[in-house]
């Protein structure tokens, strides 16, 4: 991350970006005495002592052009109030918190706009932020009325007279209707100023595939990918399992290979995207599970795939990997890199299963973990298999660790031979519709961005 020194170099990202709305603003100006860089994961936050003035430069800015509502809450009690006090003038807010406090939460601010983001391309944000006071400011980009849908919430300790410009580069997409933009100040002292400007937002067109090459491992060449960029399912890649309702785990849904009987497609390859449909028809319910490389498989590797899952109670989407010659499970093993069942959102999970540790007897090597937005927007679900361990991710986080024993014993470890890549979406059965199901919520679709596969060089 460069330091802001420039207008050429302060933003040249912004070059790349798709332009939806140009808003001309004036050049960058910074005369500083001193400047540091924080930098906590994706979030960065500028701290400039001794600051002249700041402005950014043309930009994008989807932001500025939205509608928004203003509303002012105060803890206990979260009753919206006129106070604090606030002026505005073009885009800047100055906020005065009237009340002194040690909660951490005192004063909300919400600006609530009719700004929609999609899951299909990254997003960029930047604030300012300027207190005469030092006060913890936790500012947090959610749907409006959905607070686990977010893009981040960071706390920030604002110090006194010491301008921040916070900022998130690259944030995936997600579906939002109503963007909402919420601040909130605690701690603070008595007629505490802070003053709020320079917000922005700004879109970029997102192509996965320029990372096709680039394994988070190192040592990995890619041996095997689809990224779904043709018209058509690539037939020597994938085939389709034909199965009716009641094949297994007593799951409601018909497996079919191509058109159910009015003419409609399970699956398709559009506009960069797999896409598994689920939908009723008469009285079935049709879906499709599709198996990658069935005949051969791949032993050990690093596995990925980006997808969007399906909404609604009784889905069961999951990317999976059965073995080759596959018989008497769980004996032969089973590999879950992702599962979700929609009647508990956005809880995505991982399992190992063999013939000591499998569900039927409540064994079997699993873990849970809440993913924001899985269902909104893409998510990266990869397996890293090797001989001595094999290790799950959501979005490059550690999900679950299993290690070979290394006693050869099959009922422990009989990840040692080819396994095959499944994708398919289920609907009802044992774990889908343990809690009933919801038939108004079809039809559904799950996409997938891309499939691939590493192995060591």
């Amino acid at each position: 991350m460069k330091l802001i020194n420039t207008t050429e170099n302060a933003f040249n990202i912004m070059k790349k970006l798709k332009v939806i709305v140009l808003l001309m603003l004036c050049p960058l100006s910074i005369m500083a005495q001193s400047m540091t860089v924080h930098q906590n994961g994706q979030q960065t936050y500028f701290n400039i002592n001794e600051v002249d003035s700041i402005t950014f430069d043309n930009t994008p800015n989807l932001w500025q052009n939205a509608s928004k509502e203003i509303g002012f809450y105060y803890a206990p009690g979260w009753v919206q109030t006129a106070d604090p006090t606030y002026t505005e003038d073009k885009g800047t807010y100055t906020l005065t918190l009237k009340r002194a406090t040690s909660e951490q939460w005192q004063a909300q601010m919400y600006l609530i706009s009719d700004l929609q983001t999609d899951a299909y391309h990254n997003y960029n944000f930047r604030i300012k932020l300027r207190s005469n006071k030092a006060v913890t400011a936790t500012v947090k980009l959610n749907q409006d009325g959905n607070n686990k849908l977010y893009y981040f919430e960071e706390k920030l300790p604002l110090k006194a007279d010491e301008e921040y410009i916070f900022e998130r580069n690259n944030m995936p997409g997600l579906d939002m209707s109503r963007v909402s933009l919420v601040l909130d100040f605690g701690g603070n002292k008595i007629n505490t100023e802070v003053r709020i400007s320079g917000i922005t937002l700004t879109e970029e067109e997102y192509d996965s595939s320029q990372d096709q090459n680039s394994c988070p491992l190192p040592d990995y060449e890619l041996v095997w990918y689809d990224e779904f960029s043709s018209r058509s399912i690539n037939s020597v890649r994938w085939t389709f399992q034909e199965a009716n309702a009641g094949w297994v785990n007593n799951e409601l849904q018909t497996y079919i290979s191509g058109r159910s009987p009015q003419g409609k497609k399970v699956a398709e390859s559009s506009n960069g995207t797999l896409k598994i449909h689920t939908f009723k028809e008469g009285d079935k319910v049709y879906s499709a599970r599709m198996y990658g490389k069935r005949s051969t498989g791949f032993k050990y590797g690093y596995i990925e795939a980006r997808i969007k899952l399906p909404k609604g109670k009784g889905t069961w989407p999951a990317w999976w990997m059965f073995p080759v010659d596959g018989s008497n499970w769980p004996a032969c093993g089973e590999i879950d890199i992702m599962e979700e069942v929609g009647v508990d959102p956005n809880l995505v999970s991982s399992s190992f299963h063999t013939l000591a540790y499998n569900h039927v007897n409540h064994s079997q090597k699993t873990h849970e973990m809440y993913c924001v937005g899985a269902e909104e927007g893409f998510h990266i679900y990869a397996l890293e298999w090797t001989e001595d361990y094999m290790r799950t991710y959501v979005d490059g986080i550690e999900q679950l660790y299993f290690e070979n024993d290394h006693l050869d014993n099959n009922d422990s470890w009989p990840f040692n031979k080819p396994f095959f890549l499944i994708l398919n979406v289920a609907w009802g059965g044992d774990w889908g519709g343990y809690d009933g199901v919801d038939e108004s919520a079809l039809p559904v679709t799950m996409e997938v961005d891309y499939v691939r596969v590493w192995q060591k060089k």
